[in-house]
This record gives C-alpha cells, structure tokens and sequence, in this order.
C-alpha cells in the first residue's frame, strides 16, 4: 500500500516558512564564476537553479583578509587535492598556496599587525582581484539571466579552509581592514562600481574548531567579534553584522551560541544575525534540521533575540572530504537529502541558508563525469542529481510560494510540501523519499547505487606567475599580473589547542519505511467547485536519470490522476527511494 497524504488546497499554513510564504533557504557557498584554472564557469548553471543568496567562503583567496597557506601544512588538508589525479598531486598544494596568498586581499595585513602598522597592514592591497568576483556575481550576465535574479552577497569576514588558523594578532587593525571593505563594498559600493551594496557582513567562520580560531579562550572571540561589529557599523550603520559561522550548531548553553549572545547582550555589542553550520554526519537524518533550527530560536529567546536573524551559513549530509564523499553528495539519493532540508526548514527558524557548495569545487553540484554511455548522452554531464533539486525545490519558490496544509507529520522516508501561488489556480508539490542510511555519510563508504563521478579539479599545467597572460589574469586576479603581487602574512602557525565537545547530540528520528517504500498518493482536497478540470506535469530525479540538463526525467505519463468530489488524487508508486519528484498542478 502507497503511503497517503493529504493536502487541504482551502488552508494556507501561517505556521511555516515566513508566515505562511516559503523562506529563500536555498542560498549556497561557493561561486558562480570559476574560482582556479580548471573549474567552469557556472552563472548560466546557478540562474537555472535559481540562486539568488551566495556566500563568499573558500574561494581560495577572493574576500579573503589575510590568508597564510602553508603548502606543507598538516593540521587541515587541502580539500581539493581528493579530485587530482595522482601523478599530478604533488603539484597541488604548493599551487593552490601560492594562488591563494597571491589573492587574499590583505597580502601584508600580517606584517602590518605584528608591527602595529596599519599603513603597512594595508600595502599593495588586492581590492582587483575581489572586486572582479562581485561584480560579476551581482551583475549576472544578463545573457543567461532571462528570470533577472539579482544575487545578494554575504561577505565573511576572515580567511578560507586552509588558510591559518592562529588569531589575528592585533584586532584593532583586523576591524580597520574590514572596515576598509565595509567602505569599499557597502557605503560606497557604486563608485566600486557595484549594482548593490553588500548588507550582510559575518565576522569568522568555525571559531568553536580550532583549526580556525587557534584559541580556546571564549572570551577573545567575543572581543574580537565585538571589535569588528562596532567598526562594520562605525562605517555603515545600516550593515548587518553577525557571527560566527560555528561548526556546532547543535550545541545548547554553547560558548561561541549563548555565550557570545550574553556577550553582546551585555556589552551592547551589535548583532543582527546568528549565523551556525549544520552536516548531518552524526545523524544522517536530514529532519534533525527542525531540532537544531527549534533549539537556537530557544537560544535567541533566553537572550531577548527572539526575532533576531537566525542564518545556516553551511550545511550537507556530511563535511568530510573524499572521493567517495564528492560522489555521494551529487547523487539522485543526496538529491532526496537536499530536498528533504529544503522542506523541513519552512518548519523551524531557518531564515536563509547557505549549501555548501554550489559550484564546481570540492562539495559541490557540478562534476565533469563522461556521460556518453548513459540513456540521455551527452558529451559531459551538464549537472548533477543535487543541483537538480535546487532547480525544483526554486520553481516552487518562484512560482507558488505559499505552503498549504497537509497531514504528514515526517513520521516515515517521504518528505512532502505543497505550495500555491496567489490566486491559486496552480500548485506544486514537491516530494523526497530518503532512508537514514550512516554509510551514506561516511566518507570511507563507497556510493553503493553508481560509480565515482569524474569530477573537475584544479589545473597546474602552469605556474601561478605564468598566468600572466591578458585572459588569465582578469579572470584570476582581476587584471594584476601575479608576477608584480608580493605578501607577508607569514605567522608563526602553533600546535592546536585542545577542542571543547560541544553540549548534546542530535540522534536521528524513528521512522517507518514500510510505509513509504511502495510509493506515495497525494490527495488534494477542498478544491472549489468553480474549477472543472486540470493539467499534471511531474519530473523525477533518480539515479541513472537525465543529466544532460537541470530538468530531470517527465515521468508524467507514469502517474495516475484522478478529480471527483473537490479532490485531486495522484497515486505515484514509483516515488521510492532516493527519488524526488515535483508534481505541478494547473487548475482550470
């Protein structure tokens, strides 16, 4: 027996989303011009998933302050090196060190701190480099952006994977140079020639992992957090500010959670948003997204922050880095973990989120498999199974962006939310069917339902100072020829600090899979009489389905549909596992 649920089309849910209107949750990490030789250039790819919210992290240098990468550095590894072939790795990290000190923006912002020399902290500033990435994320070709998304960016104040992780050793300077940027990119964001300003600034990333805070002292990470606020908002008082991007965000009574908003509670430090991360590695269960989300709005409302913003700056099914990993998060059954998210978060405070990632690096929704053998061929994939959900959860977003009631209560493997637009006379539903499955998660596991995927990886044919041709160098370093770049952010890099474990774990929630395994019914009741008829198109992401573009499968001819009495019944028993389906609906 399919699993049954019904929709009532008379009953808009003021409960969910953002009363009652679908929240843009499907932000993402990354960026949609290539960040390093080797990776495409992706602005067609995101405008046809709808990206609107990008946040700027780990793009290897670019809006990054004061990057110290040490080829030879053991404490984190290079999450890139996975993808290159062998006989090219040990090219790899004395590249990507070299690319990435020659792009931060701040080349002596160290040097200049240990001398106490702002003047020199700012020398040969790359303001270019930066400059060339936002403006072509904002701008957004107008070619390939026929729905005129104008993307937002988020600014993170700090370094990228990989890039040190001893504390800025004088924060005054630190909140000089983002005050510096604050000026460029938000107060006088036209003359960078910029089509918006940046409004939302958020101060570090992980400080609770000490690969990237090397400190173990909560209290400096407040001053610090409450030395770069006070000058963001010195500068442009109309900034967001926020922090800190914490690796735990699950973690009641937290040091880096509620002891940073007693902090600012009590100093009167300014805090507009409450960014935290979110990887399913502990739990493998994406409907933990409500406890986590209900458990920092009971942070936020111990502290008096109730309606604060409340921001997943990084989330996925897991973290940790592999080949395995690469494949697993692009596939049809990462795709029902993505889309499952996506739902579950119109239910809990979530008010944007970010995935990490969104381009073609390490994590992300684009490979370079071959897919030539497969049932729809073509020369190379044009995307992957999970950035196929964002291309669906986005339609819904666009189109029917207020949630309907329904009576699943998230209790077996199929995730459902129905939405309509204004005047009601077309729905979507969208529909993930995902097990909770700890080898899915696990980066050691091999994918069990498809072969590793080919993915992109960075290109070291030539030197970093060989890309110095006209093309190169606007492309990477927004016109400067890396040749005449020279730096000093060289800091000492000590043992790391002994970590704190945060408080509480999320288990995953029980679930019966018998009855979601044979497929789903929906049954959309209380529909007026004045409507005689409708249309039903549905598309399906499953392995082996379509890649070739970001619309999967049309399984519409497989479905049956049914209308008598003010109800719509739709009975679809291939909506098993690891699939996700949008059903849209025209009434006529």
């Amino acid at each position: 027996m399919v699993f049954s649920i019904n929709i009532n089309k008379n009953a808009r849910n003021p409960f969910a989303g953002t009363d009652g209107k679908l929240k843009p949750i499907n932000g993402v990490n990354g960026s949609p011009i290539s960040i390093a030789p080797g990776f495409p250039d992706l602005e067609n790819e995101f405008n046809q998933m709808g990206i609107k919210y990008i946040r700027l992290h780990d793009t290897l240098g670019i809006a990054d302050l004061d990057d110290y990468c040490q080829a030879n550095r053991t404490t984190a590894a290079n999450q890139l090196l996975q993808n290159v072939p062998a006989n090219l790795q040990s090219k790899c990290n004395p590249f990507c060190a070299e690319f990435i000190n020659k792009r931060t923006i701040f080349p002596y912002a160290a040097a200049g701190m240990r001398s106490n020399n702002l003047n020199l902290a700012l020398k040969n500033a790359n303001y270019q480099m930066t400059d060339y990435y936002i403006k072509r994320i904002m701008d957004n070709n107008p070619d390939v952006n026929p729905t005129n998304i104008e993307r937002e960016v988020m600014f993170r104040v700090g370094r990228s994977n990989w890039a040190g992780y001893e504390i800025p050793q004088n924060f005054d300077i630190y909140a000089s140079l983002a005050g510096n940027l604050v000026e460029r990119y938000s107060l006088n964001y036209k003359q960078t020639g910029l089509p918006r300003k940046i409004s939302h600034w958020e101060i570090w990333n992980e400080p609770d992992l000490h690969f990237f805070w090397n400190n173990n002292r909560p209290q400096t990470f407040y001053e610090f957090y409450s030395k770069i606020a006070r000058a963001i908002k010195a500068v442009d008082p109309e900034a967001k500010v926020g922090a800190a991007g914490v690796a735990y965000g699950y973690n009641p009574n937290g040091e880096y959670l509620d002891g940073l908003l007693n902090y600012c509670r009590s100093t009167n430090t300014p805090i507009d948003f409450l960014s935290w991360h979110y990887y399913g590695n502990t739990s493998a269960d994406p409907q933990n997204i409500i406890d986590l989300g209900n458990q920092i709005q009971t942070t936020l409302n111990a502290y008096g922050y109730d309606n604060l913003e409340s921001l997943c700056t990084e989330w996925n099914s897991t973290p940790f880095a592999s080949a395995n990993t690469y494949t697993k998060v692009q596939s049809a059954n990462n795709a029902a973990y993505i889309a499952s998210t996506l739902m579950y978060m119109q239910y809990c405070k979530v008010d944007k989120a970010y995935y990490y990632r969104g381009d073609a690096s390490s994590f992300g929704l684009f490979n370079d498999n071959d897919n030539t053998k497969s049932k729809y061929p073509s020369a190379k994939s044009f995307c992957s199974y999970a950035a196929q959900s964002f291309g669906l959860f986005s339609k819904m977003l666009e189109d029917t962006p207020y949630i309907l009631g329904q009576d699943n209560t998230f209790n077996t493997g199929i995730t459902t939310l129905a939405a309509e637009n204004e005047s009601g006379n077309k729905l979507n539903i969208l529909a993930a069917n995902f097990k909770v499955d700890y080898a899915f998660v696990d980066e050691k596991s091999p994918p069990t339902d498809t072969a590793l995927y080919t993915q992109h990886y960075i290109d070291t044919n030539r030197s970093v100072n060989q890309l110095n041709d006209d093309w190169s160098k606007e492309h990477w370093f927004g016109g400067v020829d890396p040749n005449t770049v020279t730096y000093d952010n060289t800091v000492t890099q000590n043992a790391v600090v002994a970590a704190t474990d945060p408080n509480g774990t999320i288990t995953s929630r029980m679930r019966d899979y018998t009855l979601s395994d044979a497929g789903l019914q929906l049954n959309i009741n209380n529909i007026s009489s004045s409507y005689k008829g409708y249309t039903l198109t549905a598309y399906r992401i499953t392995e082996g389905g379509r890649v070739d573009r970001l619309t999967p499968n049309d399984v519409t001819s497989s479905i049956t549909i049914s209308m008598s009495n003010g109800t719509i019944t739709i009975k679809d028993t291939a909506a098993k596992l690891s699939t996700v389906t949008l059903y849209s609906i025209e009434l006529k």
